[in-house]
């Protein structure tokens, strides 16, 4: 009888191992990402805390509304409520609303983050949960009335279950005894169906702020030490070339060159080996690599994500920049820049430009300066716009953010920041400088 069951057991046992086979024999070998799993994407707190959006309008109720950049101290509030509402939930389903009803609810106290368009969207998406949200989002909006709601591209979208949300009135009521700044919406102040929301009163910047080249500047010991971190060698092994604008320092397959005009340029040429990475990921080792090997990452910011592609390869660049006094800090030369570049391909970073501009440090008196109203920029440029015959409930229809900022110009050893206006009208971002209302660049978005 044992004899029987064990010749029973090992015809099964044989079965089973020319099924297995067969699956394995005949089933077709993995290609693309499945030869390496992808990882979950998560983010560290440290980089979640660097991407905030763009600006929060204050809705007091009856058409009073103000808004604010220093988001600091506030966002984290309303981050949380994100995470404990939709991280973990399997499926959301979405009710879209009528436009102008979500444009009504703009007259009941509450609070709107504006999120910068492209980057955030998609990022926000991944660190909240969110990817059954269709379209880009452009604000999201937070009320003890109505709980959350999401502009996106597709119409004003709110979940199916109820967001219970306290202390946000308490808040606002708090503000109302403050001095702060009046703001209208398109929809008030022209009709435009939009909740963009313009100054009502001419802004007021700080206009002591000045920006110096830190290369030109930098102690030897100090730019010794860059070099050594970022070529993983010490400065008498690197092999040294002075050309008229710039000095070239390569090691191996690394090079850095340093050009006058404050610009580091970093490449790493050595092979590395296919790994696969999510956005992410690519964000982590960016800010992972800037902090590591410049050690200046205060008050930088992400400003944009974007794929890339290089020798058929797949990979990822991380745009970041400065702020000051919670405005944005953009670089300009003749056109909009970007303060920090970073290249990723196979989770290595290739390469990294980073035009070192930095607060100069010398005594500062908090001069206050009064810029021009937006509405006198548009009128200013009929070229960007149209005339202003046409009337402004036509000219500013694709406008969809306008937002303060500093210009730096880094054409100039040593420049005071000019206060000025980011506008993204259509699909193009423009710069203005906010006292003269002059165009001093922009790029398409």
């Amino acid at each position: 009888m044992k004899e029987r069951l064990k010749s029973v057991i090992l015809a099964a046992l044989l079965v089973l191992t020319l099924v297995l086979a067969r699956q394995i024999w005949l089933a077709p070998p993995p290609t693309g990402n499945k030869l390496i799993a992808v990882a979950d994407t998560k983010f560290t707190d440290a980089v979640i805390g660097r991407m905030m959006p763009a600006a929060m309008v204050v809705n007091f109720g009856d058409g009073a509304h103000t808004k604010t950049v220093q988001l600091k101290n506030l966002w984290p509030f309303y981050r949380n409520i994100l995470k404990q509402n939709f991280d973990g939930k399997e499926k959301v389903q979405w009710e879209k609303m009528a436009y102008k009803d979500y444009l009504k609810c703009h007259d009941k106290p509450s609070v709107v983050f504006e999120v910068a368009k492209g980057t955030y969207s998609d990022l926000f998406k991944d660190v909240y949960n969110l990817h059954d949200l269709k379209g880009e989002i452009a604000a999201i909006y937070f009320s003890e009335s109505e709980g959350v709601i999401f502009e996106t591209e597709e119409g004003a979208m709110k979940p199916d279950f109820a967001v219970n949300l306290s202390d946000i009135n308490k808040y606002i009521r708090s503000l109302e005894r403050e001095d702060n700044p009046s703001y209208s919406s398109l929809w008030e102040r022209y009709g435009i169906q939009r909740a963009v929301y313009i100054s009502d009163e001419k802004p007021v910047f700080e206009s002591d702020v000045v920006y110096e080249n830190d290369l030109t500047n930098m102690k030897s010991a100090y730019k010794n030490d860059l070099l050594r971190r970022l070529l993983k060698a010490g400065i008498d092994d690197l092999h040294e070339i002075g050309e008229e604008d710039s000095t070239l320092y390569v090691w191996g397959q690394r090079t850095v060159r340093l050009y006058n005009n404050g610009l580091l340029d970093y490449k790493d040429q050595t092979e590395a080996a296919k790994e696969v990475m999510d956005p992410a990921g690519a964000v982590e080792r960016a800010f992972e690599f800037v902090a590591k090997n410049t050690g200046t990452i205060d008050d930088v910011y992400l400003e944009k994500l974007e794929p890339i592609t290089a020798n058929g390869g797949r990979g990822y660049r991380v745009v970041m920049n400065h702020s000051e006094k919670g405005l944005p800090v953009f670089p300009v030369k003749g056109e909009k820049i970007d303060a920090i570049v970073v290249e990723l391909f196979n989770n290595q970073v290739k390469r990294m430009t980073y035009l070192y501009r930095n607060k100069a440090e010398e005594e500062s008196a908090n001069t206050l300066v009064e810029g021009m109203a937006f509405a006198d920029v548009v009128a200013m440029h009929p070229e960007i716009f149209g005339a202003k015959e046409e009337g402004y409930d036509q000219l500013l229809k694709p406008l969809r953010r306008v937002s303060l900022c500093y210009l730096d110009d880094g054409r100039e050893e040593k420049k005071a920041l000019v206060p000025g206006y980011y506008v993204l009208y259509g699909e193009r971002v423009y710069l203005f400088d906010a006292l003269s209302g002059a165009y001093v660049g922009g790029d398409r978005s």
